[in-house]
């Protein structure tokens, strides 16, 4: 039984022992280990993920390119163009992650700019 003197009963002090309201201690490999919890995710890899399938990737795209060897002409305007089909959607295809960077890029700054505005 508490007293209403006892600073623990009013909230006063804190328990040691328990995390600060609305935050959450992060697990140690250890303590995850013997809890069963499963570590964060850190950003190495989620990095490391991504670069493994992005090499699975990449050689799915090489052995596609491989495959496709047949000469197709490509008309852009007045230029015409002949090289293996596999090599044109390769083009076809960095072009388009070109693109994609861009609008990406664009939208990145005009956000750094909003950010830059409303902390002023």
């Amino acid at each position: 039984m508490t007293t209403p003197n006892d600073p623990t009963a009013r909230g006063d002090l804190a328990d040691p022992t328990s995390p600060a309201a609305g935050t959450e201690p992060t697990p140690t490999p250890e303590a995850s280990r013997r809890t069963g919890a499963k570590p964060q995710r850190t950003f190495a890899a989620t990095t490391w993920a991504a670069l493994i399938v992005g090499a699975l990737l990449l050689i799915l795209l090489l052995v596609f390119i491989m495959q496709n060897q047949q000469s197709v002409e490509l008309t852009l305007f007045a230029w015409k163009f002949s090289f293996p089909a596999g090599v044109g959607f390769l083009l076809a295809a960095i072009a388009g992650a070109l693109i994609m960077a861009l609008v990406g890029g664009v939208r990145m700054l005009e956000l750094r700019r909003l950010a830059k505005k409303n902390s002023r």
